[in-house]
């Protein structure tokens, strides 16, 4: 049963960690598209720093573990940690907050949690010494081929969504804090 052998294991979970944090974006994308809830710019650069940890994924993903790539995605969870924090801050004491609220909180205190969720499994991922001595053997199974294929696809389209919505809202000025409208389709 090759599908569970313990090499297997940890490009499996690379898969499920790119594709958690790609249906994290999308529903990100579902406020913003669907209830029409642009976001500002802390939180346009939230969601690039949910990229660049799932980017850290992705090369362990193509490459085989390395601490280098633990690395990246660590940096980019404690960055957008911050950011998110950053945002928690400038709405401690506004009873509203910016946007809706899911399940109580708001979309930036979610993500100031997954980032510490993301800093504190990172750590713990990455300091399992083993997975490193791992030989990169190619998993040839056909679920496993179709998956990380679906796993980059969703990853790249996350990724140019996101930079599609910031042109459309943004242009290439400086974006609003509070954004009512798309600057490329309103003028």
């Amino acid at each position: 049963m090759s599908f569970f052998t313990f090499p297997n294991l940890f490009k499996w979970k690379s898969i499920v960690e790119i594709l958690g944090i790609c249906l994290i974006i999308a529903a990100a994308f579902y406020y913003q598209l669907v209830l029409n809830e642009l976001p500002c710019p802390l939180c346009l650069l939230q969601r690039m720093g949910l990229l660049a940890i799932a980017f850290g994924f992705m090369l362990n993903l193509r490459y085989g573990a390395h601490p280098g790539h633990y690395g990246l995605s660590l940096l980019a969870a404690v960055l957008t940690g911050l950011i998110a924090l950053r945002q928690v801050s400038l709405h401690i004491n506004d009873p509203e907050g910016y946007g809706s609220a899911v399940l109580g909180l708001h979309m930036y205190t979610w993500v100031f949690v997954i980032a510490v969720v993301a800093v504190v499994y990172i750590a713990i991922v990455m300091s399992y010494a083993g997975q490193y001595a791992l030989k990169q053997s190619a998993d040839t199974s056909i679920a496993f081929q179709r998956f990380s294929w679906l796993a980059f696809v969703a990853l790249s389209v996350m990724l140019f969504a996101d930079v599609a919505t910031v042109l459309l809202e943004c242009g290439l000025q400086e974006c609003p804090d509070n954004p009512t409208q798309y600057r490329w389709l309103s003028s």
